[in-house]
């Protein structure tokens, strides 16, 4: 056995007092050394050549292709690494890769293929990472001109910026673009209707008249900039998306032809998320700016801004047609779904009350001659039969002036 050292377990500090491996590098070493000594006395026993023989078996009945040769070394040098090197530790098979030297002893370190950078929503619109794709483009545009986007350096051009999803938000009072990358979370579609009530005497129940429909979208957007080039192009779409709940003074001429004047003018947007809402027209109610606890801060002066914020927005949604029970509601997904509206014949006007009530009456009518007419009813029942088909006629009218049919 090996002796272990109580004065080693204070060694290896940062200049923090803090310890850079748990008990000290030199401690891990040893305990390493240990494992390794223990498991090769294992292999040498009856019990060790078993397992070495099983796992070898069991090695060649993987799935993939080149990954069934087992790999003795690697439980070997598993033994020897602490648990600050658990990433580090090799894979259980031998990949002899292309079949030169370099790729037997990758394969045997468990190394077979290079590591690669996993692909993230963060890393996608890096521009050091991704030198073709430039998500994170200026605040720009011209007016009337929908199809013209800015990119990086705020040149315009018809290729919109080639992100994941679909997000953008368009000044329609100053014909620009603001564009983020679509790290979009938080969405809420709500739709709220507004109704009057009336009580009348005599009725416990009320009576609603159907007022006025509100639609509102809220949604958060993650803002990440990468490095010292982001904060100014960032901090300007931000600094516009905050004027999008503010008027927009414009010169207008009268009659005597005076230009001095001027009035305001209510913002208004349209706003392209996915293929939920494409230039759906609208307002934004609310914007509001979050900065987390977490977030790093530029040091430049100049530039002293987070790197990381939040924007929430409360988009008022106006609508491109008007709005029913069988409108489309989203956008371009809604082209795969149609509706047809219901046919109403206008041949067949709905009667008005006076003619419905006229029409009760006649019916009434009508049936007490029969009634009366008929030798196996008295007059007594022909008198309650009128009265209780009166009571029906009367509540039906009622139902359908609370339901407004």
């Amino acid at each position: 056995m090996i002796e272990i050292n109580p004065e080693k377990l204070v060694k290896n500090t940062s200049s923090a007092g803090e310890l850079i491996f748990r008990g000290g590098l030199a401690l891990q070493a040893e305990l390493g050394a240990q494992n390794v000594q223990r498991f090769q006395n294992f292999l040498t026993t009856p019990q060790g050549k078993t397992f070495l023989l099983q796992q070898t078996l069991l090695q060649t009945q993987n799935a993939k292709r080149g990954t069934r040769i087992y790999n003795p070394a690697a439980p070997i040098i598993a033994k020897g690494l602490s648990q600050e090197f658990t990433s580090q530790k090799p894979q259980r098979h031998l990949d002899v890769g292309d079949g030169s030297l370099r790729g037997v002893f990758r394969g045997i370190i468990g190394r077979s293929q290079p590591r690669t950078q996993q692909e993230n929503a963060v890393r996608f619109f890096d521009n050091k990472l991704n030198k073709n794709i430039n998500l994170q483009v200026r605040y720009g545009g011209e007016p009337g001109q929908l199809d013209q986007f800015p990119n990086r350096e705020g040149v315009l051009s018809n290729k919109p910026p080639e992100d994941f999803i679909k997000f953008r938000i368009r000044d329609a009072v100053n014909g620009r673009y603001i564009i983020f990358p679509a790290l979009i979370s938080g969405i809420t579609d709500n739709s709220t209707n507004n109704t009057t009530s009336f009580s009348y005497i005599g009725r416990a129940d009320k009576v609603y008249v159907y007022g006025d429909y509100a639609r509102s979208i809220s949604f958060t957007v993650d803002i990440v900039a990468q490095r010292e080039e982001d904060i100014p192009i960032i901090w300007e779409k931000i600094n516009y998306a905050k004027g999008l709940t503010l008027p927009q003074y414009k010169q207008f001429f009268g009659k005597t032809g005076v230009t001095d004047n001027t009035r305001p003018v209510a913002p208004i947007v349209y706003l392209t998320l996915g293929d939920m809402f494409n230039d759906a027209p609208g307002f934004f109610n609310s914007v509001n700016l979050t900065i987390p606890e977490n977030s790093t801060w530029e040091l430049k002066d100049g530039r002293q801004m987070p790197h990381l914020c939040q924007l929430a927005f409360d988009f008022q949604h106006i609508g491109k047609e008007n709005p029913t029970m069988t409108s489309m509601h989203y956008d371009n997904i809604s082209k795969s779904f149609p509706f047809e509206e219901p046919q109403v014949d206008k041949a067949l006007p709905t009667p008005g009350r006076r003619q419905q009530r006229r029409t009760q009456r006649d019916a009434r009518r009508e049936q007490f001659q029969k009634d009366l007419a008929d030798p196996n009813v008295s007059r007594r029942q022909a008198r309650q039969r009128r009265r209780q088909q009166r009571r029906l006629d009367r509540e039906k009218r009622r139902q359908e002036t609370k339901f407004g049919t």
